[in-house]
């Protein structure tokens, strides 16, 4: 009788600490973004070819009323802090989203076969990305568009802007 007591607790707690890391503990993505990073940048993207943005954590939230709409982020790569209204939250594409004209980011490291996504957690948070937009999808067979500056990236190299207005940043309404 009190082994089986033992061994209905030890499931009990085997189950729960199964459901852990689905709740708690939130896993970064194919690209090793996790949920709460944001690519930032100090530029806005308008006409140009592409800018350079940078994988950012958020240390004071972007308020319409007490910060202009800006947010204090931490750069990832080198710790340093700044202001701006040029912040994104995003996640992998989809053939869905892949549309001439569509903002997308991509981690710039260049191949035969076109920009390609990045293959460990220390090249991702450490290397370069960079913004621009699609400008041609006749490739998308191949898994291949070409984006502003006839730039080719593989489609496993896409990430999508997420709107703002579904973005809740932390301590914000």
């Amino acid at each position: 009788m009190k082994n089986r007591n033992v061994f209905r607790v030890i499931a009990i707690v085997a189950f729960c600490l199964s459901l852990l890391p689905i709740g708690l503990f939130a896993e970064e993505d194919d690209h090793y973004i996790q949920p709460d990073d944001y690519f930032v940048s100090r530029e806005e993207y308008n006409d140009q070819t592409y800018i350079n943005v940078y994988i950012a954590k958020e240390m004071t939230p972007a308020s319409a009323t007490k910060t202009k709409g800006e947010g204090e982020f931490l750069q990832v790569t080198d710790g340093k802090k700044y202001w701006t209204k040029n912040f994104y939250m995003t996640r992998l594409a989809t053939d869905k989203d892949l549309k001439l004209g569509v903002k997308v980011i991509m981690f710039d490291m260049g191949t035969e076969d076109g920009y390609r996504a990045p293959e460990s957690k220390e090249e991702a948070r450490t290397g370069s990305w960079f913004m621009a937009k699609i400008t041609d999808t006749s490739d998308l067979f191949k898994g291949i568009v070409t984006v502003s500056g006839g730039y080719k990236i593989q489609k496993s190299n896409i990430r999508v802007i997420v709107p703002k207005a579904t973005v809740t940043p932390k301590g914000g309404k």
